[in-house]
C-alpha cells in the first residue's frame, strides 16, 4: 500500500494528480534538483490535501485499513528475538508510519517519518488559499494527466507547468510558506535518519543492513553498499535496483529475506555473494534474488522484469509509482 496514495483516493481522481506529482517527483530527481529530495512529492500535495479539508483523522483511518507485507510481522519478531535493533525510516506521513510500527512491534523512538500537521497548518490557511489548490488540481488534470505518464511524452510540459506554480506562484504566498514547513524524510534526509540512530546504538555503516523499494530510498542504499553494509531492494523498481547489493523478489519477507540475513550473519558479503551465485539461497517457490553490483544493463532489466511481477502482485496498482 502507498498510503499518500490511497489518502489522495479520498478526493475526486485524487489518484491522477498524485501519479503526475509522483511523476514530476521522478523528473526533478532524476535531473538532481538543487534542493528537492525523492519523495517530496508528499510536500507538493499538501496544498491539494488542505483545498480539500482532508483531516489527520482521514490520513489515520487510511492507515488503519492498510495490510502488512506477508511476513512483515513474523520476520521483526524474529530479528528482535534475535537480537537485531529494527528501525523504521519512512517516506510516508507519520500517521501512517507509527501506525504501521505499532502493528510491527516497533516502539515510535526507533521511527523516522514524515511530520504533517495538517491541522495546525489548516488554520494558517484562508478560503482563498484553498481555492488556489483547487483551480490547479482541475488544471492538472485537464492538462499534464495521461494514461501512459511513464512514457515520458508530458515530462517537458510537466515539468514547465509545475515548476511555476510551485517555485513561483506559491513563492512568498501562504501555501509557499505552509510547504516550507513540510520536510519529508526521503533521500538523503533518510541518510541523516539512518546517521542519527547510528550514533544513538554506536554502530557504522558496515555493520547496517537496510531493505528498500523505491527512488525514495536510492541514497540510503547507495551509502550503505558504498561503506560494505547490505543493502536488500525488496520487490524493487528500477531506481532502487540500481544502488543496492542484492536484489530479492518474493511475496514473503520472512521466508525470503530471513535466509538471506542468516547467510549474512554467518559469513558476510563474501558468503552471501557465493550463495546468490551458486542459486541456493531462496527456494524458487519462495522467490528469487540477484547479485545487484556490477550487473550488466541486459541483467538489470531483466531483474527488473522480475521484481515488477512480485512488486505488482504485493503492492497492486501503486506498482507503477516511483
Amino acid at each position: 500500500m502507498d498510503h499518500a496514495y490511497e489518502v489522495m483516493s479520498l478526493i475526486p481522481k485524487g489518484k491522477k494528480v498524485f501519479e503526475v506529482l509522483s511523476r514530476y517527483d521522478d523528473i526533478l530527481t532524476l535531473e538532481r534538483r538543487e534542493g528537492y529530495e525523492p519523495g517530496d512529492t508528499l510536500r507538493l500535495l499538501v496544498p491539494f490535501l488542505l483545498g480539500h479539508r482532508i483531516s489527520e483523522e482521514d490520513l489515520e483511518k487510511v492507515s488503519r485499513e492498510a495490510k502488512l507485507v506477508k511476513g512483515a510481522r513474523d520476520l521483526i519478531a524474529h530479528l528482535q528475538s534475535q537480537g537485531w535493533r529494527v528501525q523504521i525510516i519512512s517516506t510516508s506521513y507519520c500517521q501512517h508510519a507509527l501506525s504501521v510500527a505499532q502493528k510491527l512491534g516497533v516502539d515510535a523512538v526507533n521511527v523516522a517519518c514524515t511530520h504533517l500537521p495538517l491541522r495546525q497548518l489548516a488554520q494558517e490557511l484562508k478560503e482563498e488559499d484553498l481555492r488556489v489548490a483547487i483551480e490547479k488540481e482541475g488544471l492538472i488534470l485537464d492538462h499534464l494527466y495521461t494514461e501512459d505518464l511513464e512514457s515520458g511524452k508530458n515530462d517537458d510540459q510537466i515539468r514547465s507547468y509545475l515548476d511555476q506554480f510551485f517555485w513561483e506562484e506559491l513563492s512568498g504566498t501562504s501555501l509557499g510558506r505552509i510547504l516550507d514547513q513540510v520536510e519529508v524524510v526521503g533521500g538523503r534526509r533518510k541518510v541523516r535518519a539512518l546517521e542519527h540512530f547510528l550514533a544513538r546504538e554506536g554502530s557504522f555503516l558496515q555493520n547496517v543492513v537496510v531493505v528498500g523499494d523505491s527512488i525514495t530510498d536510492c541514497r540510503m542504499l547507495e551509502v550503505v553498499e558504498a561503506a560494505g553494509g547490505l543493502a536488500i531492494v525488496f520487490n524493487g523498481n528500477r531506481y532502487a535496483l540500481s544502488y543496492g547489493t542484492i536484489g530479492v523478489a518474493s511475496g514473503d519477507m520472512m521466508r525470503s529475506l530471513r535466509l538471506v540475513l542468516e547467510v549474512w550473519q554467518r559469513g558476510g558479503r563474501k558468503h552471501l555473494h557465493a550463495a546468490v551465485r551458486e542459486g541456493w539461497l531462496i527456494p524458487p517457490e519462495d522467490g528469487s534474488c540477484h547479485w545487484l553490483p556490477g550487473a550488466s544493463q541486459n541483467e538489470l532489466d531483466q531483474i527488473v522484469d522480475t521484481h515488477k511481477k512480485f512488486r505488482s502482485l504485493v503492492r497492486g496498482e501503486v506498482a507503477k509509482l516511483g
